[in-house]
């Protein structure tokens, strides 16, 4: 494969993987908003950190790729002519991802703490706690993201400054934003498997009064959560770490001589872990659906309720008079969230 072939698979790739995301991403989003705004799942302390975390995806999604394509695709020079504009994309491309990858640690921290045998750790997996909590990821990656409004600037593209700040970004991205997170979701989900395996009788609480419809529907529901927090993880594990990978390689190899065709393939692979990293926040309704009959279910009933709530006035039934000349009613239809 000569130059001239990568250099157009990746003006392909470029050109119309954007869209493909923003379509499959804006729905994941919906979707989740859907079923984890359901009273079952929003009750839930860990179905609250994944409807932030699908918040975040949406935000993160439409911001990123549209902007991305006014530039690229548009011909808007806003980003390389206004500092302010610069420095404020890309503190937001690099903390909007932050956000949400946060309240998916947070989601398998409330698993590991919810399967623990201790009774005083599983105090802490409480939906009055998540609304405590739920401030800190956003202001501590504010904080520590802040750099970014002072060492970015037009040279005369928007870019980070050169020298010893270069590297401390990429080692900033690798450690703080990539490693440290990745590293607590896959721990946490590993002492919730643990958990598991040493309490299979008592996967959240003890069960003291079986016949409590209320209490083995919080069960089951918390059961459900776990499956879909430790896939999560996992899938998020992988896809992260193509991101981290190539951050790592193109440190490493900052003292290298690169000809052209080495070039060419590290920008064919910057825009293929580029996309990957987007395609990580547009995959948990997808994995949702296939793993958790339970989302499925909500979903459908969600669902089916807007659906009936948009054509409740077409719906017609035959009046009880059989004698009437106008033989359509209007029908109202009660639909029970549950």
């Amino acid at each position: 494969m000569n130059i001239a072939s990568i250099q157009e698979l990746t003006i392909n790739i470029s050109y119309y993987t954007p869209y493909a995301i923003l379509l499959l991403g804006n729905m994941n989003c919906i979707c989740n908003f859907i079923t984890f705004t359901t009273k079952q799942l929003r009750s839930n302390s860990c179905g609250w950190y994944f409807l932030m975390s699908a918040l975040f995806d949406f935000f993160y999604i439409n911001f990123g790729l549209f902007t991305k394509l006014a530039s690229e695709q548009y011909g808007s020079t806003l980003q390389n002519t206004d500092l302010a504009w610069c420095r404020m994309r890309v503190f937001l491309t690099w903390v909007l991802p932050c956000f949400a990858t946060s309240y998916l640690v947070l989601a398998s921290l409330d698993r590991w703490l919810s399967t623990s045998m201790n009774t005083r750790l599983r105090a802490f997996s409480q939906l009055r706690i998540a609304y405590r909590i739920t401030p800190i990821p956003i202001i501590l990656h504010s904080l520590t993201t802040s750099h970014q409004f002072i060492y970015y600037d037009l040279r005369p593209n928007c870019a980070s400054l050169p020298g010893t700040y270069a590297y401390f970004l990429s080692m900033y991205s690798i450690v703080w934003t990539s490693l440290i997170p990745q590293g607590s979701m896959l721990l946490f989900g590993i002492l919730t498997y643990l958990n598991i395996r040493k309490s299979r009788q008592r996967l959240i609480h003890p069960i003291t009064d079986v016949t409590n419809p209320n209490q083995q529907q919080r069960s089951r529901t918390d059961i459900q959560m776990i499956k879909i927090t430790l896939i999560q993880v996992i899938c998020s594990s992988i896809l992260l770490n193509i991101r981290t990978a190539y951050y790592a390689y193109v440190t490493l190899s900052t003292s290298i001589s690169k000809d052209n065709y080495r070039r060419a393939v590290e920008s064919l692979i910057l825009q293929i872990s580029s996309f990957i990293f987007y395609l990580n926040f547009s995959k948990s309704f997808f994995l949702n659906t296939l793993s958790s009959k339970l989302f499925r279910r909500i979903f459908n009933q969600r669902c089916m309720m807007c659906w009936y709530r948009i054509t409740w006035w077409k719906v017609r039934v035959l009046p009880k008079n059989g004698n009437q000349t106008d033989h359509t009613r209007i029908a109202t239809i009660n639909v029970r969230e549950k």
